[in-house]
């Protein structure tokens, strides 16, 4: 590819990024938020300083976009009130429109527009025809710590509104800087998933030390102090770092089977990270859907679809050989994953039990248009999450967005084995979603993101006549 002539920033984004900091400032300065002015500050004077030196911002989006996809598994690492994950995909959207400034944005699909319209919507409605208030005062609620409580609040418009602008940043602005970076170099959407896969294996890792004694490698980052039981690695519970290293398993063994020599190697250090850390949180449905999705990128990836016997059968006898001569470690497992003994599960299937009931009420209150994006985190799964917070309005539109990602994704899989990875992850989650509460989490949307950058680096390709992402060999794999 023919390098691009150095281009001097328009003033128009740095305006707009100024405006926006000082709204901010204001609004943090009012709260008394001294971390996150300064953080902003530090974004701000990181912003100018690269202007004023003329360092290629080209560049520095890319970095910041393979660093955010890195970290946006760690929801526990924070800076003051700021993940840095969600902060750098802010700046590499900062950079790219300082590098680009002529460029027209190049929007997501339409699958991925109608969900940010709808939470949109959602978030105007809820403070235009605002719940009844008495309704959302009464509401059963589980505090951090575990804790019954009745919500003391009615709806706030601001809640609403930052629960909207998260999730529009995890729907919308991830696949944005992702398009931006397919547009600088078509290798990118493979650099986003290895830095995808390799944050969270760090993170599987991180959680396996702990669950042999090491538990303050994770708290280097997190700064929650290490438990005996189950593992948080670089999260911020056991279940959501189950949920972020499962959705990284189909992009791992997709490494295992690659046709380079050295993603292969990567592809052998990040597998078994991600399936022990997975282990170490004794999360039920990490388990149940890692199984799951190591079966389907078996049988959905070209390049691995003809070891899919022999690795099954080996699995099978490697299971039964390690049963037959240490009965004991089968059952340590079943129980360190909480599915037979162990580490009782009453208190979490009680609290399942309570916030699912609460749900259901929710539902039955307001089944068009939900009682409001700011109780989306506390259901007991997503497709509960989505109806009891956005109705039926949200969960028509988050069925849409799957069933747009995995049709582009099966579409793109003659081209590109990474689809094929893509569309194992857009069903796992699918099955995923019935276990595990991560509706806004960003990490959730960053496989589609990548979907949504290859399909743009795809048609690049043919517009240009450039080389997108290696292809599959039909033929190697299939030999």
């Amino acid at each position: 590819m023919s390098k691009r002539p150095r281009s001097y920033p328009h003033p128009l984004p740095l305006v707009l990024m100024a405006a926006a900091v000082l709204i901010i400032e204001a609004v943090a300065l009012k709260a008394g938020h001294t971390t996150a002015l300064v953080i902003i500050g530090a974004v701000c004077g990181i912003a100018v300083i690269t202007l004023i030196v003329g360092y290629d911002a080209h560049k520095a989006a890319m970095g910041a976009a393979i660093l955010s996809c890195f970290t946006l598994t760690w929801n526990g690492w924070y800076l003051g009130p700021v993940r840095p994950g969600d902060l750098l995909v802010l700046l590499a959207l900062l950079f790219f429109l300082i590098a680009e400034p002529n460029r027209r944005l190049p929007m997501p699909p339409w699958w991925i527009k109608q969900l940010a319209l709808i939470i949109l919507l959602l978030a105007m409605l809820h403070i235009v025809i605002p719940q009844d208030t008495q309704y959302l005062a009464g509401r059963t609620v589980i505090t951090a710590t575990g804790k019954l409580t009745v919500s003391t609040k009615g709806t706030l418009a601001s809640a609403n509104l930052g629960t909207a602008f998260k999730f529009i940043v995890a729907v919308f602005a991830i696949p944005l800087v992702f398009t931006f970076a397919s547009y600088q170099n078509r290798k990118a959407p493979r650099w986003l998933a290895i830095a995808f896969t390799t944050g969270a294996a760090a993170s599987g890792w991180a959680a396996m030390a702990g669950k042999l004694g090491f538990g303050k490698i994770a708290q280097l980052v997190t700064h929650i102090p290490p438990s005996p039981g189950r593992q948080f690695g670089f999260s911020l519970h056991p279940n959501f770092l189950a949920a972020g290293l499962t959705i990284c398993v189909p992009l791992s063994t997709w490494l295992v089977f690659s046709a380079d020599r050295r993603e292969r190697w990567l592809g052998i250090i990040t597998l078994p990270g991600l399936l022990l850390g997975v282990y170490a949180s004794g999360s039920r449905g990490g388990a149940a859907c890692v199984a799951l999705a190591l079966v389907l990128s078996l049988v959905i990836l070209p390049r691995a679809r003809p070891y899919a016997p022999m690795t099954g059968l080996s699995l099978v006898v490697l299971a039964g050989a390690i049963a037959a001569v240490v009965p004991s470690f089968g059952v340590s497992i079943l129980k360190a994953t909480r599915l037979i003994g162990g580490i009782s599960t009453t208190g979490s299937d009680q609290a399942r039990t309570i916030v699912a009931h609460q749900a259901h009420l929710d539902i039955a209150h307001s089944p068009l248009y939900g009682v409001g994006l700011q109780v989306s985190f506390e259901a007991q799964n997503v497709y509960l999450q989505e109806l009891a917070a956005g109705g039926l309005l949200l969960f028509f539109a988050m069925a849409v967005y799957s069933l747009g990602a995995a049709f582009v994704a099966w579409k793109l899989m003659p081209q590109y084995d990474l689809a094929a990875a893509l569309l194992t992850i857009t069903l796992t989650i699918g099955a995923l979603n019935i276990f595990e509460a991560d509706l806004t989490d960003r990490f959730y949307y960053v496989p589609a993101a990548i979907l949504v950058a290859l399909l743009y680096a795809d048609r690049l390709e043919k517009e240009e006549g450039v080389p997108a992402v290696p292809s599959v060999d039909l033929t190697k794999a299939r030999s």
